[in-house]
């Protein structure tokens, strides 16, 4: 037997699973009813990738399809109002932990068989607009589904207390990795759209060693420390005894590293949307691009044109007071020197 948190950011539910050995599923079509019940565009499509440690030889993930996008950061998540399928699905082992495209069907046996949905845990939790259940916190089971999966595409079929829904979502899914050693839950974005920042109000922290420096750049900054806005966590190469950040690096010519994440937390270059002090739900790594430093003194003004991996465009215009050798947060430790 297994435990793994189905719902990860929605709710601590631990759910129960077992081990099972690979076995053939046959494919079939969608059902297709004259009229549904319920029907849904939804706006968020979460793919949660768990690998095959507990079912060898065949893919497990865990997806929610959402009626809006709902908060999520790095330490939790909260439900906005609106309606959440949520499913595990088995698949066909991939090497990339993509979702593979095809139909899954509805399987109430617990075979963890590729092309199923385990139809014991798959659930449907709606939630008012003051952020209250509708349904109880486990939800409410499905008896018959269908999903459907193309590229950039789902398209569930669901019988749910007798009622039939059908629930379509188009667009980029949403991806997380359970899989690394550490058991950390860390996506390599989080961004639907572009990102564009300009301020006069920023507060430049660097840490410097003989080869390199990591910024610390925080978007609003005043007598009462860092405001709402962006923070990037930026890593630059410096030729050996430089004495100013000034100059332009790039991913390109690998002055600029890339954003990367392990067991241990994140490394590289990072932009993360922060309220109230914590990270928010936005944030990326740093996939190519460049910045450009320019240091007078004790202020700093900074362009940045970077995108993440799936391609969204960020871009900041940032200037501000300057901060040298100064205490930088544990979490932003300089890896460069390593």
């Amino acid at each position: 037997m297994r435990t793994k948190n189905f719902f990860y950011l929605l709710l601590a539910l631990p759910l129960m699973f077992v081990a099972c050995e690979k076995s053939n599923g046959d494919k079939v079509d969608p059902p297709t009813p004259d009229s549904y019940d319920v029907s849904l565009e939804a706006k968020y499509l979460l793919v949660e990738y768990w690998g095959d440690e507990f079912t060898p030889g065949v893919d497990n993930y865990s997806v929610i399809i959402a009626e809006n996008e709902f908060q999520m950061d790095l330490g939790g998540g909260s439900l906005s109002e609106g309606s959440y399928y949520c499913l595990d699905l088995y698949a066909p082992v991939t090497e990339d932990g993509e979702l593979p495209a095809g139909t899954y069907t509805f399987d109430t046996t617990e075979s963890c068989a590729e092309w199923t949905i385990d139809g014991t845990v798959c659930g449907l939790i709606m939630v008012d607009a003051e952020g209250n259940f509708i349904t109880d916190e486990e939800g409410v089971s499905f008896s018959e589904a269908t999903l459907v999966v193309e590229k950039n595409r789902a398209e569930l079929t669901a019988v749910i207390e007798g009622k039939t829904h059908y629930v379509t979502f188009s667009g980029k899914f949403a991806k997380i990795d359970s899989t690394n050693e550490g058991g950390d839950v860390i996506r390599s974005t989080t961004l639907i759209n572009d990102v564009t920042i300009e301020g006069d109000n920023a507060m430049f922290v660097a840490e410097t060693g003989a080869v390199g420096a990591y910024l610390f750049v925080m978007e609003n900054y005043s007598d009462e420390g860092a405001g709402d806005g962006a923070m990037f966590m930026l890593e630059i190469a410096l030729e050996e005894g430089s004495t100013s950040i000034s100059g332009t690096y790039s991913v390109e010519d690998g002055t600029l590293n890339i954003g990367t994440y392990d067991a241990y937390g994140m490394w590289g270059s990072w932009y993360f949307d922060t309220v109230d002090g914590e990270l928010g739900q936005w944030y990326a790594a740093i996939h190519s691009g460049s910045v450009t430093f320019t240091q007078e003194g004790d202020t700093c003004a900074m362009t940045l044109d970077c995108s993440d991996e799936e391609g969204y465009s960020i871009r900041a215009t940032l200037s501000g007071m300057l901060v040298s050798d100064s205490y930088v947060p544990e979490a932003f430790v300089c890896t460069l020197n390593r």
